[in-house]
Order: structure tokens, then sequence, then C-alpha cells
């Protein structure tokens, strides 16, 4: 999870389908582990759950992204400036 900070920093995040790509991986292995007599090994694991780690960040991130923007079309729906928060959302958002 840690390589998530200068990956955010330096490149950003990347699109939802790349995330959604990088789970892909630890679910393949853990269903056939539970589903046969297969078992991986530590490298594997350790792959896998470094992509996986990286991809609950991210889906981190576009959790916060979203809430921020729901925040912001109520704040909107109250008759708050829109211009403003749009402003705000962008700010904090990230967008």
């Amino acid at each position: 999870m840690i390589l998530c900070i200068p990956t955010l920093i330096f490149w950003g995040c990347p699109s939802f389908g790349i995330v959604l790509l990088l789970m892909v991986p630890l679910i393949i292995d853990g269903s056939v582990q539970k589903l046969t007599s297969y078992e991986s090994g530590n490298i594997r694991r350790l792959i896998t759950g470094i992509l996986f780690g990286m991809a609950l960040i991210f889906t981190f991130v576009y959790f916060h992204r979203t809430c921020v923007w729901i925040a912001g079309e109520i704040l909107k729906w109250f008759g708050a400036d829109p211009a403003a928060v749009t402003r705000i959302t962008k700010r904090i958002g990230g967008f």
C-alpha cells in the first residue's frame, strides 16, 4: 500500500479499469486455491498482494473523489454558488 504514495504523486491515479485489473490476479489466485488443492507460493502471494494493495488504495482515492463530488452536488441543490462549489470540489477532490 505504501507504493501507492509515490505512484499517486508522480503519475496520478490510473483509470478505474486499470485499478480493477490490478485486483484480478489476487482474486483468481485466491479462488483457485479455494476451489482446488493448489497452493500458491510466497513470491506469487507477495506479487498479488502488492498489486491488490495498490488497487485498494486507488479505490479509496476514487471513493474520496466520488464523495466530494456528491457533497458538491448536494450543496448546489441547497442553493450554494455553483462556481464556488466547483472550485472547492476541484481543489479538495483532485479532479
